[in-house]
């Protein structure tokens, strides 16, 4: 029998890297996307499947369940909180959803989100935007406790993958640079597989080595990238990553 080798991973991702916007033009000529602020609890739902049964005689007893169909939707819990600028106001995105939804119906109750992870150092991958109906409720509670709302998010019709919104919105950053175990150099002939560590490498388009393109480069996270060096002559070369934002400082190693 032929196993699977495991490669342990690295730190866990929270529940708070989601992001939620709303779009102030509800999906009608360019979007004016902005954030809903004061998120304490979110529960989203990208796949709530719809299945029926197709089995047949020919099945020898075991059932079939196709996919059928699929709805979307999202649970949010908000802090109702004044704005830093003015504490008689409320956040802009979290009043579109309750202007949206408190007495409204049909097409006058959707709004357009998007939903986003945004872990800090961690990946851009997952990113969506759908129409929704939408409702706001006051949770309520004693005198004392502090206001909060919930929002439910429910569906209408298709839940699209998008590019990441932070893809390539700002210039990679270069902290650090391993090489592999037991080397301080990079071997002339090239080959070495290192890994850099830095911020915003999320739509990297080319790694660098004093000029020279890296052999290749597999973006790993929007904190991590693993390239194999190029061939060079002896001596200090710059590594440089870009991306649509523009390039990295440069971040010295050594070839000997």
């Amino acid at each position: 029998m032929v196993t699977t080798t495991v490669t342990p991973l690295g730190a866990s991702t929270t529940n708070r890297k989601w992001r939620v916007d709303v779009d102030l033009n509800d999906g009608v000529g360019s979007p004016s996307w902005v954030p809903v602020a004061g998120i304490t609890n979110l529960a989203p739902n990208f796949d709530n499947a719809h299945f029926e049964d197709d089995s047949d005689y020919d099945s020898s007893g075991f059932q079939s369940q196709t996919k059928t169909a699929a709805a979307w939707g999202a649970t949010i819990t908000i802090a109702r909180k004044g704005q830093t600028s003015d504490a008689t106001t409320y956040d802009p995105g979290q009043e579109h959803l309750r202007t949206k939804s408190i007495g409204k119906f049909g097409i006058a109750n959707s709004v357009t989100v998007r939903i986003y992870e945004m872990e800090p150092n961690g990946p851009r991958i997952e990113a969506y935007t759908g129409k929704a109906s939408v409702s706001f409720q006051e949770q309520g509670g004693a005198e004392t406790a502090l206001s909060t709302a919930q929002i439910t998010l429910n569906g209408q019709g298709a839940l699209a993958i998008i590019s990441h919104p932070d893809t390539g919105s700002a210039v990679p950053t270069i902290s650090g640079v391993t090489l592999p175990a037991g080397q301080t150099t990079l071997h002339t002939a090239g080959g070495d597989v290192i890994v850099l560590a830095g911020n915003h490498f999320t739509g990297t388009t080319g790694v660098t080595f004093g000029g020279t393109a890296a052999g290749s480069f597999v973006v790993e996270s929007d904190g991590r990238i693993s390239a194999a060096a190029p061939a060079k002559t002896a001596g200090s070369v710059s590594i440089i990553v870009t991306n649509a934002a523009g390039s990295s400082s440069a971040f010295a190693v050594t070839y000997a």
